[in-house]
């Protein structure tokens, strides 16, 4: 109990000391926070601008009437094989693979 006693004493001067850097851990805190806060606040306004201009752009695009968006039409040949072929009638027209590979090329 003595030793407790004398330990006492040297624990109130050393006490703010040790609680400096817990004040200091909770200042901080909330700034920290309110750091997070703001670029939370930044995202949400950046996310209603991107909304705002996608629907802005939907209706216009809906407005004007184009309803294709510059996706083309595919279409499918039909190449009838003369006889006992495994194809069935199904195959790839010679035309189409050679404009499509003369496209890749360039």
């Amino acid at each position: 109990m003595l030793i407790l006693f004398t330990a006492r004493g040297k624990l109130k001067k050393i006490a703010p000391l040790l609680l400096l850097p817990l004040l200091k851990a909770g200042m901080l805190i909330p700034l920290a926070l309110g750091a997070l806060f703001l670029l939370a606040g930044k995202a949400l306004i950046i996310s209603k601008l991107a909304l705002l201009l996608s629907g802005i752009i939907g209706l216009k695009k809906l407005l004007s009437g184009g309803g294709g968006g510059g996706h083309g039409h595919v279409e499918t040949a039909y190449v009838s094989s003369g006889g006992s072929g495994g194809s069935h009638g199904w195959g790839r027209s010679e035309d189409a693979q050679n404009l499509a590979y003369n496209a890749h090329t360039n």
